[in-house]
């Protein structure tokens, strides 16, 4: 992080990435970003995972490679859950910041401890996801609620179907806590709040990460010295697909 001025990058799957732009934008509104939308490869979940290091491995080298950013977030639940930590290890010096440590968030925040752990359905593998909560302590008190169609909404720029309706069960079941775990799901993050009412804990894993980056690069003395206001770059790996999205 010897040049303030660079770029942040984000890494993603897909517009889902635009939430943790944003959340970043919030924090550190003078920074320039530039996110990298995977749309050619997506979803992460349905590929196998030596697959996904490879590519990700790649075009975090093509990041690095032509925009110097100094700093990554790597945006993709699954992508981090298959790549790290040997991601870091490829790209040392360089900083990475992932959407880690959410559902230990949104516990805390909870007052019983049962959190749901909210994505669409294509975001995480189930069968890897559940070998982890397994390990994880809590993990027993953790539901995932995969949003059906949830990745395609987004990725339309439409409505997500029956959001509100699956957010009210869960909170039925007994749940007091919702962790949005992938991009995706922060990008309805206001709709799953109203939906939950004030009882219930949201946490949102692109916050979270925007915050990581602001202390980081504060800790670091790396913030831009601009005065103008950031830019935002979007490239996709299938430009076709990306201007569809944007078109809606």
């Amino acid at each position: 992080m010897d040049t303030p001025d660079a770029p942040i990058a984000v890494l993603a799957s897909g517009f889902g990435g635009l939430a943790v732009c944003d959340a970043i934008a919030q924090r550190l509104p003078k920074e320039d970003v530039v996110l990298l939308a995977d749309h050619a490869y997506a979803p992460y979940a349905r590929r196998k995972p030596a697959a996904v290091i490879d590519r990700v491995g790649r075009l975090a080298d093509q990041l690095v490679a032509e925009r110097a950013p100094k700093l990554l977030v790597l945006a993709s639940p699954q992508a981090a859950a298959d790549a790290m930590p040997g991601l870091r290890e490829r790209l040392a010096p360089l900083p990475v910041v992932t959407l880690d440590g959410i559902l230990q968030q949104a516990a805390a925040r909870s007052r019983s401890g049962r959190v749901a752990l909210m994505t669409g359905d294509a975001c995480l593998r189930g069968a890897q996801l559940a070998r982890a909560l397994k390990r994880e302590r809590g993990g027993s008190l953790v539901t995932w609620a995969a949003v059906p169609g949830l990745r395609e909404a987004v990725e339309r720029r439409q409505p997500v179907a029956g959001l509100a309706e699956q957010v009210a069960q869960l909170c039925a079941s007994g749940v007091d806590g919702i962790a949005l775990g992938c991009p995706h799901a922060s990008a309805v993050a206001v709709d799953v709040k109203r939906a939950a009412g004030t009882q219930v804990a949201v946490v949102d894993s692109a916050a979270l990460a925007a915050e990581r980056v602001r202390r980081l690069l504060m800790r670091a003395g790396a913030t831009t010295r601009r005065r103008r206001t950031g830019r935002r770059e979007l490239i996709s790996s299938d430009p076709a697909a990306a201007q569809a999205g944007l078109r809606r």
